[in-house]
């Protein structure tokens, strides 16, 4: 990970009040369990800056100014460290919490040019090149678009993703697409509820040929009865995810498919359990399917506090050519390295046959007048002894005035490793000025699939209005 995904994180988030938000259904004839739980639709919202409107059905104005200097590797093997001079501009226009339209563009001027010398190739010789040269990078000027709300029968959703799940995550699970310095794509999400089916696309590029994900969750106690006793009981899953390898440097296609199914143990006013069984495969045109399943248990929850945790279980048998949530955290990394950094791209990759185990937990507490926690950890150790882990936390301390992003996503522990941190954190001076810092690892894909492995850090100051 870089430090720009946790820059993203910021600046998606909508300048709402400083509270953490559960976009969870507010329909009662909406499917409003098993999607995704309430803690891992938890946030923290970017604070408004001090006197801005609040409320009310019409429409709001917002803008934001960010300067700062930027050191960020060339990006060839050996390289040196250039320095940048980085702007980012953004206005937004939203519509009561239906319609948010938010436009800026991250622009990276480059002022020192250490060998291999690279400032020629810029757009006038100054603005990096590798962010705008190809269709796909038009696409990070849409930092946020929402049309409905989660939940709805209909939202609509298009924006850079920082850590996106399609359902319980089998295939694509806590993904980002914004790991790659040079690829800045903007992802794409609809989602339509009607009755007790509920179906949902994902486009991880929505000007270029890359992952497009569906899943349709049908709701069996809510097809066959109208007791509402049994609506988010039985939950049947189809998915289905595709890779085509054509956007961001070119890498091997890949096609999953998965069949699930939730079942819940308990249903309490606080507390949800539910039993999980799955399988999936994978098909390729030069190999026979590979396949796998699993079996776990799921726990939602929210304590008397308002503090609110899930903790998801499961017991997985997979390997050779299939794993679940192959398209995971550092997928835009392991496409061209499945491991390490010069390693076969992960849809080329054969694990042992065998068992693992895979455990997620979430937690989300706090209030505008307290300190705003969220923290996320999921980690799967496979039985020939390699460990996958993804940990990412965020805190806002009572005023919103300072806040503080981090994620580490380690790959691969005890088999060829690779990790991949970053952090931020954002200080406001006064009404509507605030500095912001941020550093972390960044990899840059090679021609051979090779990755370039460098580090990154910014600093700098910002200004934003509502209105």
């Amino acid at each position: 990970m870089t430090g720009a995904p946790l820059l993203v994180l910021f600046a998606l988030v909508t300048h709402q009040s400083s509270t953490i938000s559960e976009e969870g259904p507010s329909d009662e004839s909406s499917i409003s369990s098993g999607q995704q739980t309430p803690v891992s639709k938890a946030r923290l919202d970017e604070p408004a800056p001090p006197g801005s409107r609040k409320g009310g059905d019409g429409f709001g104005f917002g803008g934001q100014l960010e300067v700062g200097g930027l050191s960020l590797p060339s990006g060839t093997p050996g390289g040196g460290q250039d320095l940048f001079i980085r702007v980012y501009p953004s206005l937004g226009l939203t519509k009561g919490d239906s319609f948010v339209l938010r436009l800026g563009a991250n622009l990276r001027m480059r002022m020192v040019d250490e060998e291999p010398k690279q400032a020629d190739g810029d757009y006038g010789a100054r603005l990096r090149r590798e962010d705008w040269d190809e269709l796909s990078d038009m696409g990070q000027v849409v930092r946020m678009l929402r049309i409905g709300q989660e939940g709805r029968p209909f939202f609509l959703r298009v924006e850079p993703f920082v850590e996106e799940s399609l359902g319980r995550g089998y295939l694509m699970g806590r993904y980002s697409n914004v790991l790659s310095p040079d690829y800045h794509p903007a992802g794409g999400s609809l989602t339509v509820v009607k009755g007790p089916v509920r179906a949902e696309v994902i486009a991880s590029d929505v000007l270029a040929a890359r992952i497009f994900a569906a899943e349709v969750m049908l709701d069996l106690g809510r097809a066959a009865s109208d007791d509402a006793n049994r609506f988010d009981r039985y939950l049947l899953r189809l998915s289905a995810a595709h890779d085509a390898g054509k956007a961001g440097g070119e890498s091997p296609n890949m096609t999953l498919t998965s069949l699930g199914g939730d079942i819940a143990l308990y249903k309490g006013e606080r507390l949800r359990a539910w039993a999980l069984l799955g399988g999936g495969a994978r098909f390729a045109e030069s190999h026979s399917p590979a396949v796998g399943g699993l079996l776990g248990v799921a726990f939602e929850g929210q304590l008397a506090s308002g503090t609110q945790l899930s903790v998801t279980v499961q017991g997985r048998r997979q390997g050779g050519r299939f794993r679940f949530g192959m398209f995971g955290p550092d997928y835009e990394l392991g496409r061209f390295s499945g491991t390490g950094l010069a390693e076969q791209p992960i849809a080329e990759e054969v694990l042992p046959t065998g068992f693992s185990g895979y455990l997620e937990a979430s937690i989300a507490k706090g209030s505008a007048d307290t300190t705003l926690l969220l923290g996320s950890v999921a980690a799967q150790y496979h039985g020939f002894g390699r460990t996958d882990l993804d940990v990412s936390a965020g805190f806002e301390l009572p005023g919103g005035r300072t806040r503080v992003l981090g994620r580490a996503v380690l790959t691969a522990l005890g088999d060829r490793p690779r990790y991949s941190v970053g952090a931020e954190v954002r200080q406001r001076l006064v009404n509507h000025l605030y500095a912001w810092g941020s550093g972390g690892t960044v990899h840059f894909p090679q021609a051979d699939n090779v990755l370039v492995r460098g580090v990154t850090v910014g600093a700098g100051v910002g200004v934003d209005f509502q209105r």
